[in-house]
């Protein structure tokens, strides 16, 4: 008939998935949340006698107590009547293949399935069992039977079993893939009822729960439950539907089902004030209901299923490529599993120096990018800003002078103190310059901890760990000729002063520009005195003090020049007569230039010196980052590759290189398990559309 059918397209399929989605592997993991139904009650409010009258056999645990103590997802098949075989059966997938014609047997199974997880003494689980029924009298859907509402502990039930159920319940009908069945008594108030409760904080305005009204024929005499299926006192956007179940006196007495239907419809016919809703009352029209609402729910959300399980599906796949193969068996798997990835790491560390790697940042250096910055910005310019001389006073330059002539009287342009003075400018030098290869060496051993694949790192943590320590290694062992030769090349500039060098000032130009300096400051001197004293002869207004002053002022800078001013201190004092000598002090200074000739020596020598040290800074600006490209940073793409190998592919090593973590082999395995139950939905989903 058109009932049975309806709903058995779509159903089947979500049926499917369920299955696919409840294996061993995917135990306990909701991959994709499917259509369903979830049945809500609270204890002893007739959900089971509706589960039982829409499969139309007895088959669910009974008592006085809670009975439902797992989640019971039910699928429920409409089959052909067969004509060889049995007609109706149940299976378990948890006991894949074994048919169950005896529903007794089924009600036993699932006593003793629940007690394999909860034990015997009323415990509760979220674990579910999932239970199969084929039959030509019932219509295809879905439901999940979940435990009743209850608030008194029974024996080993812990004091919050109240808050447990609650949480369970809610953990399936607060996703927008479930259609709620809320079971409630008509001889409670539905305004209060449990069900309803819980449904309300999920789905506030009724729009994915059906209402279940019970035990009709319990009622008090002269009242009835049709304000509530009209759903004028709770209302629900899907409606009610009421029911007539058995009463425990029948189910005692095993009276058949088919006998129980009659009587209820029965009864709603002798019911004149039932005669509005007769639509909305019976278990018939409940099947019919709930198998539509759920085949038209699966409908609206099969686009946005489909979607869900091709991105879970992507998810899978990354991180079982994450994980990678499994530890290869052999010996020979194991080595060319080992230099594979010894090559990538290579050809990964050298493309990163090299500004060949994939997705390089936009927002910061990164890789080669850094190690460019440390040479031209912070070496060179860092070099260029360097400049002794400049600190230099000319009471050094004339100490030095001095100190170099030893016993001697100083010559007109001594060489000594220049190459001295010139020797501890350049060694000043040299720690900035090994600092380059030291920054330079951090860059690249930086590249080469992040140049290890998460991948690697994870599944394979002593082998991440070899090749880092490896490369490292080779990056420490290329720092030290790269060290070695900076210090040769700040030794060859102190090997020999070249003041033949064609950019250097020479002796001739440096005592030309001397000579400018002193008549510079000749001239700004005179004008200075002329000046202030014009300003005297304005002030005074007397001509004749005016020529005094110039003539003055001019004498006295003479003076200066010529050497006429006395020393601010002497080692000597005249007492009647003669001259006493006193012992010259422990730290004894040069004397300040005193003549034409002194001033002159240190102007020059001053001069040779800039002109020579930044001959030698320009050369070291370009020679010291070459030596560290050389030595350090090229030594990568020269020699990393073949480090590594003669390292770490070796026969004795590499089964414990390869030695993993138990947990990422488990996690492996769930990946792959994930992968493989996608795919199958995938392929389910490609069937159905």
């Amino acid at each position: 008939s058109s009932d049975a059918t309806l709903g058995a397209g779509l159903v089947p399929l979500v049926n499917k998935l369920q299955d696919i989605f409840a294996s061993d592997a995917m135990s306990g993991k909701r991959l994709v949340d499917l259509p369903c139904i979830a049945v809500v009650g609270s204890q002893s409010s007739g959900k089971s006698s509706v589960l039982e009258a829409l499969v139309g056999r007895d088959f669910l645990p009974r008592g006085p107590d809670i009975c439902t103590r797992r989640p019971l997802l039910l699928q429920l098949v409409h089959t052909p009547a067969a004509r060889d075989g049995p007609t109706e059966w149940g299976e378990f997938l948890h006991r894949p293949g074994d048919m169950f014609t005896d529903f007794e047997a089924i009600r036993e199974e699932i006593e003793a399935e629940t007690d394999r997880t909860t034990g015997v003494n009323k415990g509760v689980s979220d674990k579910q069992i999932r239970l199969k029924i084929c039959s030509p009298n019932v219509l295809t859907m879905t439901l999940v039977d979940l435990p009743g509402i209850t608030r008194v502990p029974v024996g080993d039930q812990p004091p919050d079993i109240e808050t447990q159920i609650r949480n369970m319940i809610l953990s399936y009908i607060k996703k927008d893939s479930c259609l709620i069945l809320a079971v409630t008594p008509a001889n409670s108030d539905l305004a209060n009822s449990d069900a309803l409760t819980l449904s309300k904080q999920v789905d506030p305005d009724g729009l994915r729960t059906l209402g279940v009204v019970t035990k009709l024929d319990i009622m008090d005499r002269g009242t009835s439950a049709v304000k509530y299926l009209k759903g004028e006192v709770v209302p629900l956007r899907l409606g009610y539907v009421g029911v007539v179940n058995r009463c425990q006196a029948d189910i005692n007495d095993r009276r058949p089902m088919h006998e129980a239907r009659a009587l209820e419809a029965e009864f709603f016919r002798s019911k004149p004030e039932y005669k509005d809703v007769l639509k909305h009352c019976g278990i018939k029209a409940l099947s019919r209901n709930v198998s539509d609402l759920l085949a038209k729910h699966i409908g609206n959300l099969l686009p946005d299923l489909q979607a869900r399980i091709m991105d879970r599906r992507a998810e899978a796949e990354k991180e079982l490529a994450m994980y990678g193969s499994d530890i290869p068996e052999t010996e020979s798997e194991r080595a060319a599993l080992v230099l594979q990835k010894l090559e990538r790491y290579a050809a990964s560390l050298q493309a990163a120096v090299e500004g060949r790697s994939t997705n390089l940042s936009i927002d910061i250096l990164e890789g080669g990018a850094r190690v460019h910055y440390v040479l031209q910005e912070i070496f060179v310019k860092g070099l260029l800003e360097l400049d002794p001389t400049a600190t230099m006073t000319d009471e050094h330059i004339r100490t030095k002078i001095q100190n170099t002539a030893g016993t001697k009287a100083v010559l007109l342009v001594p060489e000594e103190p220049f190459e001295q003075l010139a020797r501890q400018c350049i060694e000043k030098m040299l720690d900035p310059c090994k600092q380059c290869a030291e920054l330079v060496h951090q860059e690249l051993c930086a590249m080469a901890s992040s140049c290890v694949p998460p991948e690697v790192a994870q599944v394979y943590p002593h082998l991440a760990q070899a090749v880092e320590k490896t490369c490292k290694e080779f990056l420490s062992k290329g720092l030290e000729p790269a060290v070695q030769m900076i210090v040769n090349l700040v030794e060859c500039q102190l090997a020999h002063i070249n003041t033949s060098h064609p950019d250097f000032v020479g002796g001739p130009a440096a005592l030309l520009q001397a000579q400018k300096a002193i008549d510079a400051r000749m001239n700004a001197e005179a004008e200075e005195a002329a000046e202030a004293a014009n300003k005297s002869s304005k002030n005074k207004g007397v001509n004749k003090e005016n020529a005094d002053v110039v003539s003055g002022t001019i004498q006295k800078t003479s003076q200066w020049l010529s050497g006429v001013l006395s020393p601010s201190k002497r080692h000597y004092s005249i007492e009647n007569g003669t001259v006493k000598l006193k012992e010259p002090p422990k730290k004894l200074n040069a004397n300040a230039c005193e003549t034409n000739e002194e001033f002159l020596q240190v102007m020059v020598t001053r001069t040779l010196l800039g002109s020579y040290y930044r001959i030698a800074r320009g050369i070291l600006a370009d020679t010291v980052p070459k030596a560290v490209m050389h030595f350090l940073v090229n030594s990568v793409s020269r020699g990393l590759r073949q480090h590594l190998i003669g390292v770490l592919y070796q026969p004795g090593i590499m089964k414990n290189l390869l030695m993993e973590d138990p947990e990422i082999a488990e996690l492996r395995q769930e990946a792959r398990a994930r992968v493989k139950a996608l795919n199958a939905a995938a392929l389910t989903m490609t069937e159905f559309s």
